[in-house]
């Protein structure tokens, strides 16, 4: 057969059932081929082209030269059940927060993921963070008027900033790239517009 059964998984969608769609994969050889007729039928918009990879039905990721007879050999992708993932990272996942104490004793720092993509989580813009990160109880409630966000060149970022934003200029993208929440300073109202 070259009939190959895929899923979309989203992750603007992520709370949503998938559903398997049947390609005929008669004049394609491999999943790039597969992923170059998903792109030019439309099925997916091609500005997530450099934010999508294929997994099997297991979550084992797949590389885009896998052939599509060694996958329908080895039953992946032959039935809805065995559908192969066609993962879209069209919203970020997390975001990286690097918490730093200005007032302790020692130099103390930590850094954390937090996921976006939980049902439970309000995270449009960087105050709904805050707010998350104190009813987690990551933060004492007592130091909330004490916090204050900044970028890596140390200029503060408004907490009424769009999450997506703070992330197209490179912050909190990465723990090698977290996005600093200062801990201790106290934030003066006329400098909280100010960003990178």
């Amino acid at each position: 057969s070259s009939e190959l059964w895929i899923a979309y998984h989203q992750a603007s969608r992520s709370h949503k059932q998938m559903t398997a769609q049947l390609i005929d994969c008669s004049d394609l050889y491999d999943l790039e081929d597969v992923l170059d007729y998903i792109f030019q039928q439309g099925f997916v918009d091609s500005k997530w082209r450099s934010v999508v990879w294929w997994e099997d039905c297991t979550f084992v990721r797949l590389k885009a030269c896998d052939t599509i007879r060694d996958l329908l050999a080895r039953g992946a992708g032959s039935t809805p059940n065995t559908a192969l993932r066609l993962i879209v990272a069209d919203v970020p996942l997390a975001i990286w927060v690097h918490y730093e104490y200005v007032h302790a004793g020692q130099h103390h720092t930590a850094t954390q993921r937090i996921r976006l993509d939980l049902s439970h989580v309000k995270c449009e813009r960087l105050a709904h963070i805050t707010n998350h990160i104190f009813a987690q109880g990551y933060l004492p409630g007592k130091a909330r008027g004490l916090v204050c966000w900044k970028g890596a060149c140390g200029r503060i970022i408004d907490e009424c900033t769009k999450v997506e934003d703070v992330l197209s200029w490179g912050e909190g993208v990465s723990e090698c790239k977290p996005l600093r929440l200062v801990i201790g300073e106290f934030l003066e109202p006329h400098l909280s517009d100010l960003r990178c």
